[in-house]
């Protein structure tokens, strides 16, 4: 009987340490260093990367909308500078949006290859990683919603303070500012922790066979804090690097970028579950 309510235990156990989330699985220190010396077996991780970083929207988009919402609700009064023709632009982001899913497609692949002890080749990793493109459009285009979610309530929540300095006519002030200020600082916290839930979509997205957005917030559920402070690291470097001039953003894009995608897709590896014969068990050593 003893015997029978230990194995039953046993099951127990290992099916609610399985199926619940793994707080200690995700290893901060050790997903840095390994997503630095991933370049280090395989530099042709960059080549990806090297058209995207030409085409930087997410830079790009953010310093539009900050610039914008700052004239529109200071007012314009040197007037806007000349914008490049709207077709011009949409071709532009259309064709880095591309360009960029397709980096982050092949990246993934190469990543998953390191990882098992092999090494996938840059034209085959671009030819793979093209096919799973599509299917990568709907979490890149989440992420970005939500990183012009983040960038939006950030500047209009600074906006306040640039007014501060205005003449009085121009500032309002009483109760509904501090509330609406209470509700831009909300929104920008909600958005940023369900974005960081979400960094996981792309590369469950393209080793999946679903467009990852469900797995992501599965994973991250018990990690979140983790997960913030590795993405946080880079968001650092990325910082840095946009300030050196005129080379910046484009050394950003080529350095900082395909890190982070090598450093999300190895913490998609620690947290996936559940994992066949023993798996779980050797890749928690």
């Amino acid at each position: 009987m003893s015997s029978w309510l230990s194995s039953r235990f046993f099951i127990c156990a290992k099916v609610i340490r399985i199926e619940g989330p793994n707080k200690s699985a995700l290893r901060i220190i050790g997903t840095l260093k390994r997503s630095f010396g991933l370049f280090r077996e395989d530099p042709i991780l960059i080549v990806p990367f090297i058209l995207p970083a030409i085409f930087p929207i997410e830079g790009i988009l953010a310093n539009f909308l900050s610039y914008y919402l700052t004239v529109s609700t200071l007012g314009d009064s040197g007037g806007l500078p000349a914008m490049p023709p709207t077709p011009f632009i949409a071709l532009y982001f259309i064709v880095g949006f591309f360009l960029g899913a397709w980096a982050w497609a092949a990246a993934i692949l190469k990543v998953r290859e390191l990882e098992k002890g092999n090494r996938l080749g840059l034209k085959e990793a671009l030819s793979e990683g093209l096919k799973k493109v599509p299917r990568l459009f709907v979490p890149a285009i989440a992420g970005l919603a939500l990183y012009v979610l983040m960038i939006a309530s950030m500047t209009t929540a600074i906006i306040p303070y640039i007014l501060a300095g205005m003449p009085s006519s121009t500032q309002d002030g009483g109760p509904s500012v501090i509330v609406l200020q209470l509700a831009i600082g909300l929104l920008f916290v909600v958005t940023l922790y369900v974005a960081t839930r979400l960094r996981l979509s792309a590369p469950a997205c393209v080793l999946e066979s679903n467009f990852g957005l469900k797995t992501s917030w599965r994973l991250v559920r018990g990690n979140w804090w983790k997960l913030f402070a590795i993405l946080l690291v880079f968001g650092v470097m990325s910082a840095i690097i946009s300030r050196i001039p005129v080379a910046g953003v484009f050394l950003r894009g080529l350095l900082v970028e395909p890190i982070t995608i090598a450093a999300l897709a190895l913490v998609y590896f620690q947290l996936r579950e559940p994992r066949p014969s023993g798996e779980e068990h050797e890749e928690s050593l």
